[in-house]
């Protein structure tokens, strides 16, 4: 089953960027994985599903992360 999730970065400057990311992985385990890639590393890469660009962002640089799940619901 495939989710889709709504992740919001905010940036130390003031910016904001908002990417919708499809997964495949429940929300715990998704946000999970975004901590660990943040504490981790220099760098956090992934792919926005809306134009299918891979999106490079410097952890250094984000004071906060938000994820949202979009929940689909069919008639």
């Amino acid at each position: 089953m495939d989710y889709e999730y709504k992740v919001k970065y905010y940036f130390n400057e003031g910016g904001e960027e908002e990417y919708k990311i499809k997964n495949n992985i429940e929300l715990e385990t998704f946000t999970e994985e975004i901590s660990t890639g943040f504490n981790e590393k220099a760098w956090y890469s992934f792919t926005e599903t809306e134009h299918y660009k891979t999106i490079l962002i410097s952890t250094q640089d984000v004071y906060k992360v938000v994820v949202e799940k979009n929940i689909l619901e069919f008639d």
